[in-house]
């Protein structure tokens, strides 16, 4: 089983102070064994994300790193070009060496995205109809390595269609991931979805699986030395970005609201081992609440390494 890291880049620092940092933890994730990164998109600052532009990110990030995976998470597809989208994609597959996890959505909804689609001049009210035309046009293009007939695409793909990841809440559209052969990021926050539980996205998908399956699920972990002191760290954290949390925070309920699991490692271990919703995985994208400039990330993200994903989660 894959144990990879997710990390959410917020604004509020200087946008190049943000991506360094976020790099310098790449680097030390891939020292402590994490197989892939995932990097949070978003644009406009929705929900205080700070990286809109993952392409140029991931080349970055490339550069400073040998053997960890880079994964995109997610581009949102209805304000993409499929053409230009492919060639990104390619492009920065080659700078990367072939490491480059190429997660699709077509944004969160429930406000996280409605400024973005906005932005773009795209109606909301058509996002499944153009996400579904051109996930299909990315699959032709990456797969056939041509853009048309007499067009290739520059440079070639290579085996790039294999590992396209989609995002989702929807039922019916995890169902068309299983059948297109690409892997699940499951997700209980979109318009399809109110929050809870994913095993049901995970369960529709391996009913129409017909190849091997890929399924990253994301838990959100803050270890510390005991309970205390992983509030202590989410403290500090509120002291760091007022912005991001902006009204008073209930801890409790922060907790419960974003399953966020804390304690010591053995603690937390045993919590999710006892979570009767922890559904079928092949990559575990461990997620730490904290802004990538909080000065404890990297003591956590240590912490975070000793976990062991098959102890807590089965395998698809």
């Amino acid at each position: 089983m894959n144990r990879a890291l997710f990390v959410q880049l917020r604004s509020g620092p200087p946008a190049a102070e943000v991506y360094r940092r976020t790099i310098e933890i790449t680097v030390r994730a891939e020292q402590l064994g994490f197989g892939t990164v995932w990097f949070a998109t978003r644009h406009f600052e929705a929900h205080h994300a700070a990286l809109p532009s993952v392409f140029p990110f991931v080349a970055a990030a490339a550069q400073h790193t040998r053997h960890i995976r880079l994964g995109t998470g997610v581009v949102t597809v209805p304000f993409e070009h499929p053409v230009r989208l492919a060639e990104d994609a390619a492009v920065t597959d080659a700078l990367s060496d072939g490491r480059l996890e190429l997660g699709l959505g077509k944004g969160l909804g429930f406000g996280h995205s409605a400024t973005s689609y906005a932005g773009f001049g795209v109606s909301d009210a058509e996002r499944e109809t153009i996400y579904t035309q051109r996930v299909g046009e990315i699959h032709r293009i990456l797969e056939s390595g041509r853009v048309g007939d007499e067009v290739a695409l520059y440079p070639p793909p290579g085996c790039l269609r294999s590992r396209i990841w989609q995002s989702t809440g929807n039922i019916d559209t995890a169902r068309r991931i299983a059948r297109a052969g690409d892997g699940l990021l499951p997700h209980g926050n979109s318009q399809a979805r109110a929050g809870g539980s994913v095993t049901e996205l995970v369960n529709a998908y391996l009913a129409e699986c017909r190849t091997t399956p890929r399924i990253g699920v994301s838990v959100a972990v803050l270890p510390g030395d005991s309970e205390r002191d992983s509030l202590a760290l989410l403290d500090t954290d509120i002291a760091l970005s007022p912005r991001y949390y902006s009204e008073p925070v209930d801890l409790q309920k922060y907790l419960v609201d974003n399953r966020i699991s804390i304690g010591n490692v053995d603690q937390i271990a045993s919590r999710l081992a006892e979570d009767p919703d922890r559904p079928a995985a092949t990559d575990v994208l461990y997620y730490i609440p904290l802004a990538v400039h909080h000065p404890r990330y990297l003591d956590v993200l240590a912490r975070v390494a000793t976990l062991s994903p098959s102890e807590t989660f089965t395998t698809a």
